[in-house]
C-alpha cells in the first residue's frame, strides 16, 4: 500500500538531522508547506537513530531544494508530519486505560524525572505502535518498551518515539485473531515459583485465576519436565496483578487447570479434518475405556488442534500399516 506523508505545519526537510536548518546550505534543505502531501517510497521510523525526533524518508518523486539537485531521501522532523496511508489495518494500537505517565527511564518515579523525559498520556488516548518489547521482566516486571509511529511531545524538549509504559495502565488493540489463548478450566493459582505450594507463597507471588477466564499469551514454555512435570511457564500479553505488589507478565501455571487454545479455532480444525475423525475418536474411546492406565477424552473440545492433527496422522498411519500387513 502506498504511503502518503502529509505536512501538518511548515517545516524543513534536511540532509543532515544533526544540523539546525539555518546552518545548512540551500541545496541541503527543502521547505515543505502545511497541507502538502507527498508520496513515499520507504520510511525508517526508528527515530532513535536520528536524534529521537526525525525519520529518514525516501520520496517517490525527488524533492527540489532552492539550489542544487533534487534529492529523494531526506530527514523529516516527525512531529510535523502525518501518515495518511500505508499503515496496515492490522497495526497495533496502544490504548490508554487511565491517566498515566510514559517515561524515558522505567527505574525512576515520574515525579523525579525532568519534563523532557516524561509524557502525560490521558485515558482513552489511542496511539499507533511501530514496535514493542513486551518482555516486562527486563523493565521492572511491569513496563513495556514501546516505539510509537508518531513521536510523542513532552512538555519540554524534543519529541521522542520510544518510551517506557506502565503496563496495567494500557491495553493493546488491533488484529488479535492470531493470538494464543490460555483458558482457565477451574479456579487455580498461578505462581512465581512452581516448587512451592501456593499457600506458602507471599501474596505478590501468586495470582488467583478464575474458571472461564481467558488470557492472551505472548510466549509459553510447555516443556513441563522442566517445571515439576505438571507446570508450564507462561508469559501473558497483559501482566497479571496479584493482591499485593507489582503486576507480572510471567507465571508458572498448573497444566491440568488450563486449556491451551491456538490461533486456529477448534471449529475450523474440525472443518479441515476428514469427516471420519469423529468415528476415529469414538473408536479410541471405546478401546481405552477398559484400560485403567489411560484416561479417555470424552469431549472432543478438550483436545487442542495440534492434538487432533496428531491423532489423525497416527490413525492414518495405523490404517496403512494394517493394509500393508494384510
Amino acid at each position: 500500500m502506498p504511503i502518503t506523508l502529509r505536512i501538518k505545519t511548515n517545516t524543513t526537510f534536511k540532509q543532515d538531522w544533526r544540523e539546525q536548518s539555518s546552518n545548512l546550505a540551500q541545496q541541503d534543505k527543502y521547505a515543505a508547506t502545511a497541507g502538502q502531501e507527498l508520496r513515499v517510497s520507504s520510511i525508517d521510523r526508528d527515530a532513535q537513530k536520528y536524534g529521537g525526533d526525525h525519520w529518514l524518508v525516501t520520496f517517490e518523486q525527488p524533492l527540489q531544494p532552492n539550489q542544487g539537485r533534487a534529492k529523494s531521501t531526506w530527514y523529516v522532523y516527525a512531529p510535523h508530519v502525518q501518515e495518511l496511508s500505508g499503515v496496515s489495518s492490522t497495526s497495533v494500537i496502544l490504548r490508554v486505560r487511565t491517566n498515566t505517565t510514559f517515561k524515558q527511564d522505567w527505574r525512576e518515579q515520574s515525579s523525579n524525572l525532568a519534563q523532557e523525559n516524561k509524557y502525560a498520556a490521558t485515558a482513552g488516548q489511542q496511539l499507533s505502535v511501530s514496535s514493542i518489547d513486551r518482555d516486562a521482566q527486563k523493565y521492572g516486571g511491569d513496563h513495556w518498551k514501546v516505539t510509537f509511529v508518531q513521536p510523542l511531545q513532552p512538555n519540554q524538549g524534543k519529541a521522542k518515539s520510544t518510551w517506557f509504559v506502565y503496563v496495567p495502565n494500557v491495553e493493546l488493540l488491533g488484529d488479535t485473531s492470531t493470538s494464543t489463548i490460555l483458558r482457565v478450566r477451574t479456579n487455580t493459582t498461578f505462581k512465581q515459583d512452581w516448587r512451592e505450594q501456593s499457600s506458602n507463597l507471599a501474596q505478590e507471588n501468586k495470582y488467583a485465576a478464575t474458571a472461564g477466564q481467558q488470557l492472551r499469551v505472548s510466549s509459553i514454555d510447555r516443556n513441563a519436565q522442566r517445571y515439576g512435570g505438571d507446570h508450564w511457564k507462561v508469559t501473558f500479553v497483559q501482566p497479571l496483578q496479584p493482591n499485593q505488589g507489582q503486576a507480572k507478565s510471567t507465571w508458572f501455571v498448573y497444566v491440568p487447570d488450563v486449556i491451551y487454545e491456538s490461533s486456529v479455532s477448534e471449529s475450523n480444525i474440525m472443518e479441515m479434518l476428514p469427516s471420519n475423525i469423529n468415528y476415529i475418536v469414538q473408536y479410541l474411546q471405546r478401546q481405552t475405556n477398559g484400560n485403567t492406565f489411560i484416561k479417555p477424552v470424552t469431549n472432543i473440545n478438550e483436545l487442542s488442534p495440534s492434538s487432533i492433527f496428531l491423532l489423525y496422522l497416527l490413525c492414518a498411519s495405523a490404517v496403512r500399516v494394517k493394509k500393508f500387513l494384510t
